[in-house]
């Protein structure tokens, strides 16, 4: 019988490995493939066929057939449910499936765990990270025209990576076509924030494209002098001289350095232009002699549109019982966003049972943030007086990754499967010029500005940043079937190999001004960024500027990891009524980071670590084990066990600060971080009906062994935070997810036929223990785990016409509050408030070649918002959006 390929010292391990022992002696012979006139035992028994009407509900019970066959508790959404939605990338597709909320529009919390316990792949290799704060993906980068499916992984397997905590996301991007195609779309956009005025500046070259022309780097002249005189001071250049360039000169050299930097930043206002957004995807096959068949997909995506938005940011001091503002913000601002993606995958069919794909990708993000606020201290709170603080950051993001991967059965070898795969990738963080400067301004009582000027006690900073990350995948593993009566048993075993390199390095630079609003000449510093910083100002030395490097902390830092795994698994059908899986993995990992300090020299902090402080490694054993019983034609009980672990990242273990991108907090690495080891526990039980309907109930636990969490030490002010191991953690919940028609509320052929429902929820508690030690004093040291919610609900009703021109959809989705991060010296933990999203895509195929689809998102209206001790302390309205697309498939 030829068997169909499937694509896809703890009491644990001894149980693990008695099952894989006791699979083997029921082994009678290899399954052989079976001649022609010989008679499939598998023909024996009925075929399940399960037919569905209707647009929608054919692909998302296609993709609850793929979920219903996998080993572990998976979770899978294919491109025509995205489709539906109308989700423009990956990040807002995710958050549909049960279980997973959306964070920052970007990270994924799989079962109220923040993103740290999950892992992301691309086609199955694991791809770096151009976000320097965090260790996946940030899922907003791929866009949706270029998805064919995402699987959520929730239970362990011994084929995948053991760092797993809540799931694993695997981004498949669309494969070799079965027919010659040819889609184009086109689409605008509206937001309600577009009736106010865009904050933007001058420069920066041709920004539709998402690239900077330069203009924005630091210049060459200010790392020639750090290379030629060891700083860029007065005092530097003179003592790098060894005096042959006396102080007043070496003051003229600064200047020049200062002229050089890029000052054409005045924030100004304009009208904002509607957003813009297109897709193109083409692909072919071709025959080539009798059995092989060579086939072309490549696809490009390209997004444009300035989002505004307004913000609340307060900072809260005190305790408890008397908690008070210490700092607020109002703020304005626009992100002006460009997305840029390109697909080419390529296949090879040598006959049907050999298959090499290649997939290249490539992704580019440029998020030009531009923002005024009017901030007030403890000192100004409701006084006239207060600063303006004016705040541009601008960064590009990028992605490439080159992957082939080969796919082979050798019918006879006994039906030996064989796959490989090897991954080339590589992300970038650019970030050449996030500039900050300040004035002081008084308001006359109706709230209007009546004066201004800089203020030169807080000088103008730049500072230019870059992230390089690279890293090799590669893997085999070969599976071989055997057969004893209507049996099979597949073994599998495969290697993989892991490498990753990451620079990151970051250069503060500051305009020190010793001219005084009361000096002669001070009025100048009530003028305009631009024309306070201008050349003749700089030139003629009218402000007494000297540009000086304002780094206060260690930022740069080197690192590597390496991992090398090895697995075996064992996978049981016993007459296609129970399944058996069993598995063990093993990994060897290790990895250096080493922090940088200004001299180019490894940092020990002040003497606090040595160089094996900088250093991990740790290898181990995790073992996976999983049933499956169907005991009607209709339904199956799945339960999971397996060990993963979760480890720190390379920003979390080096002893750097760093500043996250999307809360703008400060944070600090501690290479004193351990990894944390997770035991996990599903079960769920699933009902199939031919008509497509579906219901599945599930439970899950997780107990954590040192959980890692952001924490705000005792010495810091503000939102200053630091990474610690917690003691100990566990969550566990309930899970439900349906698929019905709504025909029961009418007769055969009634409308009702042409609606249906699905929707999913989980409800969950979690728990973690944190001692307080000479850094930090949680208020709370027994409390949830950060961004974990305790309930988290998805609905969707869908309608699909009889006549297939029509289409709508509306989407409700809400998740129970969470925390945000913990608080200190009596002050309780900041909550981020439930956001309740509805939104609503229709859909018009006016003929076959066409479709117009309208999507109203944020119907509500909702707001982000972060409360401590019953006071607002963040918040961010993101508008309603209205997105139209045309397209065009041949």
């Amino acid at each position: 019988m030829k068997t169909q390929p499937r694509f896809t010292a703890s009491k644990l391990s001894l149980a693990v490995a008695s099952a894989i022992s006791a699979a083997t002696l029921f082994t009678a012979s290899p399954a052989f493939a079976q001649d022609e006139n010989n008679v499939d035992p598998g023909e024996d028994f009925p075929i399940e066929v399960i037919e569905v009407t209707g647009r929608l509900r054919a692909h998302a019970s296609a993709a609850m057939e793929e979920r219903r066959e996998q080993v572990a508790v998976a979770d899978l959404m294919g491109a025509e449910q995205i489709a539906r939605t109308g989700d423009s990338d990956a990040a807002a597709a995710l958050r549909r499936v049960t279980g997973l909320t959306l964070k920052d529009g970007k990270f994924i919390y799989v079962r109220g765990l923040g993103e740290r316990y999950s892992s992301t792949s691309l086609n199955g290799a694991t791809v770096p990270s151009p976000d320097p704060t965090r260790n996946v993906v940030p899922l907003d980068m791929f866009p949706a025209s270029i998805i064919e499916s995402l699987s959520v992984q929730k239970g362990s397997t011994a084929d995948m990576p053991a760092a797993f905590g809540g799931g694993h996301v695997d981004i498949r991007t669309k494969s070799i076509p079965a027919d010659t195609f040819f889609k184009v779309s086109v689409g605008g956009r509206y937001n309600t924030n577009d009736s106010q005025d865009t904050y933007t500046y001058n420069g920066g070259g041709d920004d539709w494209q998402g690239k900077d022309d330069g203009t924005r780097a630091m210049p060459g002249s200010i790392t020639q002098t750090v290379n030629q005189y060891g700083g860029i001071s007065p005092i530097d250049i003179v003592t790098g001289s060894n005096g042959q360039i006396d102080f007043a000169s070496a003051q003229q050299m600064n200047r020049d350095l200062a002229g050089d930097i890029y000052r054409d930043m005045t924030v100004k206002t304009e009208s904002t232009d509607p957003g813009f957004r297109g897709n193109i995807a083409l692909g072919s096959n071709w025959d080539i002699g009798e059995d092989a068949i060579f086939g072309v997909m490549a696809a490009a995506s390209y997004k444009e549109q300035a989002e505004n938005y307004t913000k609340l940011d307060v900072e809260l001091d005190g305790d408890e019982s008397q908690a008070q503002v210490e700092n607020a913000k109002d703020v304005v601002g626009t992100d002006s966003i460009v997305q840029l993606s390109g697909m080419l995958n390529l296949g090879f069919e040598f006959t049907e049972d050999h298959k090499i794909e290649t997939f290249t990708t490539y992704l580019r993000d440029t998020s030009d943030d531009v923002s005024v606020a009017i901030e007030e201290t403890i000192d100004t709170l409701g006084e006239p007086n207060a600063l303006q603080v004016y705040q541009v950051d601008y960064e590009e993001r990028e992605l490439l990754s080159n992957q082939i991967k080969g796919h082979h059965f050798f019918e006879m070898l006994w039906d030996l499967q064989v796959e490989w795969m090897y991954s080339d990738a590589s992300s970038e963080r650019y970030a050449p010029n996030e500039l900050s400067y300040t004035y002081n301004v008084l308001f006359d009582d109706g709230g209007n500005l009546t004066s201004r000027n800089l203020n030169t006690q807080d000088a103008p900073k730049y500072v230019y940043s870059k992230l390089e990350d690279d890293t090799v995948n590669y893997n085999w593993s070969a599976a071989l079937p055997i057969e004893f009566g209507y049996n099979v048993a597949t073994i599998k075993a495969g290697y993989e190999y892991f490498e990753r390199t990451r620079e990151s390095y970051a250069t503060r630079l500051g305009f020190d001004v010793g001219l005084s609003p009361t000096d002669p000449n001070g009025d100048i510093l009530s003028g305009d960024f631009d024309q306070i910083f201008s050349d003749e100002n700089i030139a003629n030395d009218t402000l007494d500027i000297e540009l000086k490097d304002a780094s206060t902390d260690t930022e740069d830092y080197v690192a590597a990891e390496k991992n090398d795994a090895a697995f075996v698994s064992v996978d049981i059908d016993f007459d296609d009524v129970w399944r058996l899986y069993a598995g063990v993995r093993y990994e060897d990992f290790r990895r250096v980071t080493l922090p940088i300090d200004p001299e180019g020299e490894v940092s020990d902090e002040g003497g606090r670590y040595d160089m094996s402080d900088y250093a991990i490694a740790e290898d181990g054993w995790f073992p996976s084990l999983s049933v499956t019983w169907k005991d009607t034609d209709t339904t199956q009980w799945r339960l999971g066990l397996s060990k993963t672990i979760v480890r720190p990242d390379l920003r979390e273990v080096s002893p750097v600060r760093f500043q996250d991108p999307v809360t703008g907090f400060d944070f600090f690495g501690n290479p004193e971080l351990e990894s944390s080891d997770i035991y996990n526990f599903d079960v769920r039980w699933e009902w199939y009906a031919e008509s497509g309907t579906n219901l599945s109930v599930g439970g899950f636990y997780k107990d954590i062994a040192a959980p890692i969490e952001p924490i705000q030490r005792i010495s810091e002010a503000g939102r200053q935070l630091k990474f610690y191991n917690a003691d100990s953690g566990y969550i566990y919940g309930i899970e439900t997810e349906f698929l019905k028609d709504l025909s029961f509320f009418g007769d055969d052929g009634s409308v009702w036929e042409s609606f249906f429902i699905t929707g999913n929820l989980t409800l969950s508690d979690s728990e973690i223990d944190i001692s307080p030690n000479g850094e930090i004093d949680p208020t709370n040291e027994t409390r949830r785990m950060t961004g974990h919610s305790e309930w988290v609900t998805n609905l969707q009703l869908s309608f699909d016409s009889p006549d297939d021109y029509h289409s709508a959809t509306l989407v409700y989705n809400v998740f129970g509050e969470r925390i945000a991060y913990g608080g200190r010296g009596g002050l309780d933990d900041v909550y981020e408030k439930p956001f309740h999203s509805l939104d609503f895509t229709y859909s018009f195929f006016p003929a076959e070649s066409f479709a117009i689809k309208f999507k109203a998102k944020n119907i509500l209206g909702e707001q982000t918002e972060y409360e401590q001790q019953g006071i607002k302390v963040y918040a961010k309205d993101p508008g309603t959006e209205y997105t139209l697309q045309f397209s065009y498939t041949y």
